[in-house]
């Protein structure tokens, strides 16, 4: 399964509810219809390929020509699929093989916030039907880069590489034990496989 479709790079507070979530949206649609998941991380560049989807480059900003996908670029302005983990979801609805592309059927994926999440429906300048993300309440101390940090010193402490405070800084101490533990010198997709195949899915407590 390729990176951006595989449920191992979801944020466990998503991957630990994930068999509930995608049955609860399933029961909302019509006979023969199931949701999918078609899209869970993505690099930035990923995300760039994305925003430049219905817009041109023109005296030096990109300008809207067309139906856009995304307000996000990736680089500037991140969007909860560029973490890793992954902070969102998007969900394909599909009639037998055939992928809806545009449907209200859509709407179901709102069930998802009966698990905590946040809904792409409920958006006001933009809404994103098949998207279901987390919140801010569900971040180590409310704080996405902290919490990003925390998941990955807990990896390293089940590990033993890494001993220090488990407060989300992933500073010097943090990144020696990454390059100990997987000889990758940032946190990148090869560092991540590596703590996953050894340790499986953090479990969720650890964000309180």
């Amino acid at each position: 399964m390729r990176y951006d479709r595989d449920p191992k790079y979801l944020h466990p507070f998503i991957a630990n509810k994930l068999n509930a979530i995608l049955p609860l949206i399933n029961t909302g649609l019509p006979p023969g219809h199931i949701a999918k998941l078609v899209s869970i991380h993505r690099t930035p560049a990923d995300q760039f390929q994305l925003f430049k989807q219905g817009r041109v480059f023109k005296n030096g900003s990109w300008v809207k020509s067309g139906s856009i996908v995304t307000n996000l670029d990736g680089f500037i302005k991140m969007s909860n699929h560029n973490y890793l983990p992954c902070l969102a979801i998007d969900i394909g609805i599909f009639n037998g093989n055939q992928y809806l592309g545009n449907s209200p059927h859509y709407a179901s994926a709102q069930q998802g916030k009966q698990f905590g999440l946040s809904w792409g429906g409920d958006w006001n300048r933009f809404k994103d039907l098949p998207h279901l993300e987390m919140t801010n309440v569900n971040f180590f101390k409310h704080d996405i880069k902290k919490d990003n940090g925390k998941l990955w010193q807990r990896y390293l402490q089940m590990d033993g590489t890494y001993t220090g405070a488990m407060d989300g800084i992933f500073g010097e101490n943090s990144l020696k034990a990454l390059k100990k533990t997987t000889g990758e010198s940032i946190r990148n997709i090869k560092a991540w496989d590596k703590l996953f195949e050894k340790f499986g899915v953090l479990s969720t407590e650890i964000h309180s």
